[in-house]
């Protein structure tokens, strides 16, 4: 099944109790789950220098294998076999028991806590989403020299002070070594306004782009914003936009959830702020396919000098709910707005959200029916935020 999770409990000599969350974002069966969840536990215990080790499980297949009283006949279970046995050894003391299902209620309750959002889990509960099988994961490989490129030579002139036999050459070289430095035999880029840059070679670049774009940040940004996060996170090289320019034309994320232009270019009408957080635009998105909470809708709010967002999921958009975003959000964190621009929407034009604001001083400003365009802004900011949310989810939606 998709979306299936696991618990795990570690329990010290002292008696320290700690609970473990985990949840796949791949198919997976029962047995297969119950591997999942020996196999991330080996590895927990294995990196806190546990040295003697008793496992308790209620999987009758698992036990059986780990303990050689089954054979492990189907080739999934073969390969989760093998990858047990390669962290058995870290321990001087292993030992797997199986322990009845009704001995086992708290590791089952945890694995259906692991569906929940992290920040609804109970506090205490460590959590995990495991991407793909502990069987597929890349194993150690051999390393092998790095391809030529144009930096050996500036490596070599800053190491050992080497230069070429050409005077043109060996000017050129110096010239370019002003501008670097060759640091525990890495080489950075001296930056005006930045720390030193690393500088990568081109396999390494790719591995960066990839993990800027898709898996840590995972926002899948335009090919500007991606240059610029890179150099923000510290590395650089020679082809940098240019790279990112092309990464995103091949992202089939980025192609396949991309927004339309089918408006006529015209004029821009600026709408200027004083100050910051002096005037914001706010909006309301959705609904959206029901989540977690039975939330489906988003509350949004940009203030228009810093273009600064702050968004809310919730359950319905009330005036009360309206209220208690302006005052948590807006007023508590960046003090009394000037200006709040807003639809005609029946939240914002109740008598309630009209007392509230003129108890504030708020001066709240309306835009024309069915024109959009006149809190500009907030609709960027809302397309902004839908193609995001399409981006990362793909067709998993309110799952």
């Amino acid at each position: 099944m998709s979306g299936a999770g696991a618990g795990l409990i570690l329990i010290s000599p002292e008696g320290i109790i700690v609970k473990y969350a985990l949840r796949f974002e791949f198919p997976a069966t029962n047995n297969e789950a119950e591997y999942e969840a020996l196999i991330a536990g080996l590895k927990i215990v294995k990196e806190l220098g546990v040295d003697r080790l008793q496992v308790h499980s209620d999987s009758q297949l698992v036990v059986g294998q780990v303990s050689k009283n089954y054979e492990a006949q189907e080739d999934s279970m073969a390969k989760y076999l093998e990858k047990v046995k390669e962290l058995i050894p870290a321990f001087s003391s292993f030992n797997i028991r199986q322990i009845p299902r009704m001995e086992n209620i708290r590791a089952d309750l945890l694995s259906k806590l692991a569906m929940l959002a992290p920040t609804e889990l109970p506090k205490g509960v460590l959590f995990e989403i495991l991407k793909c099988p502990s069987m597929e994961e890349s194993r150690p490989v051999m390393e092998i020299d790095h391809e030529p490129s144009w930096i050996d030579p500036l490596i070599a002139y800053l190491r050992d002070g080497v230069l070429s036999h050409d005077a043109k050459e060996a000017w050129k070289l110096r010239n370019q070594a002003s501008r670097y430095i060759l640091y525990e035999g890495k080489l950075y880029k001296r930056s005006y306004s930045l720390p030193l840059l690393k500088y990568l070679r081109p396999l390494e670049a790719d591995y960066v782009l990839w993990e800027v774009h898709e898996e840590i940040c995972g926002s899948h940004l335009g090919a500007r914003s991606l240059s610029n996060k890179l150099l923000h996170q510290g590395y650089y090289w020679l082809t940098m936009h240019r790279d990112s320019i092309e990464y995103v034309r091949k992202c089939d994320r980025c192609q396949r959830y991309a927004n339309i232009q089918r408006q006529p270019a015209i004029e821009l009408t600026p709408l200027s702020a004083p100050w910051p957080f002096a005037q914001w635009g706010m909006d309301i998105l959705g609904p959206f396919p029901v989540v977690s909470g039975q939330r489906k809708f988003l509350l949004v709010a940009i203030d228009y000098f810093t273009k600064w967002v702050e968004a809310e999921s919730l359950m319905k958009i009330t005036e009360a709910k309206v209220q208690d975003f302006i005052w948590k959000s807006i007023v508590c964190r960046f003090g009394l707005s000037r200006t709040l621009i807003i639809d005609n929407g029946w939240q914002f034009t109740g008598a309630r959200f009209i007392e509230f604001c003129e108890d504030l001083n708020i001066s709240h400003n309306f835009t024309s029916v069915a024109h959009p365009q006149a809190n500009g802004k907030v609709e960027v900011t809302n397309r902004t935020l839908l193609q995001g949310i399409k981006t990362r989810l793909k067709k998993v939606k309110g799952t």
